[in-house]
């Protein structure tokens, strides 16, 4: 017989109480709590074993051969923040490893959650923040002030100002979810947004200058963001 040491941890914070099933050759072997450890005791000619969390969500691992102790973890987890919630609907959500005794013992959800959800302390530079919805503010407000008889740019305008409001205020809420890497694509994406506009829209060349150097001035900023360092 092959002794197969399994742990499970659901790394979100609600649907207390869930349950992963353990099934091989279509039976069920053992329906496992969160957090909690199982130990099976299976036939040496069992290949794999099949975690499901509810249907679709499941997952097959292939069993080492030659071993009679096996250990695995088998985790469910989606990404706590934008636009990686959205994307881990593409990916496999539940996931089963073999490890070793070692990392076994000490795998933990706060341990997973960590390696899943990033977090990273660095410096929040202000003035990212105040010319990013300044520039998104200008943005909306140019539809009604310049931009009256120009249908298609007046709809561009007004939509990248909208969205760059939600994506500055999204960092803020999302600052201490996200690595440091992944704020600054943020808002150099919006930066590049924010440079095409400025070439399309029909603008005076002081409203263009300006624009063009605030919009500058928010690259330069973003990328003298550093992290912090652990002491």
């Amino acid at each position: 017989m092959k002794e197969v040491n399994v742990k499970f941890l659901f790394l979100l914070d609600c649907c207390v109480g869930a349950r992963l099933r353990i099934r091989s050759a279509g039976k069920v072997l053992a329906r496992l709590p969160d957090g909690l450890t199982y130990t099976l005791y299976i036939p040496e000619e069992l290949e794999n074993l099949t975690f499901t969390y509810s249907f679709p969500i499941r997952t097959t691992i292939q069993l080492p051969k030659d071993e009679d102790k096996v250990f695995i973890v088998v985790y469910y987890s989606v990404r706590e923040y934008f636009p990686a919630v959205i994307l881990d609907m593409f990916r496999k959500l539940l996931v089963a490893k073999v490890v070793t005794e070692e990392e076994f013992n000490r795998a933990s959800k706060e341990e997973y959650k960590k390696a899943i959800n990033p977090r990273q302390d660095f410096e929040q530079d202000v003035s990212v923040l105040v010319i990013g919805f300044l520039l998104s503010f200008v943005y909306i407000f140019l539809p009604f002030v310049l931009l009256k008889n120009q249908v298609n740019n007046r709809d561009l305008s007004f939509f990248i100002g909208v969205m760059g409001i939600i994506g500055f205020a999204m960092l803020i809420q999302q600052k201490k979810m996200i690595l440091l890497k992944e704020y600054k694509a943020r808002v150099l994406v919006f930066s590049a947004l924010s440079i095409m506009l400025d070439f399309i829209l029909p603008l005076s060349a002081f409203m263009r200058f300006t624009l063009l150097l605030a919009t500058g001035m928010l690259i330069t900023k973003v990328l003298m963001m550093r992290a912090k360092i652990k002491k």
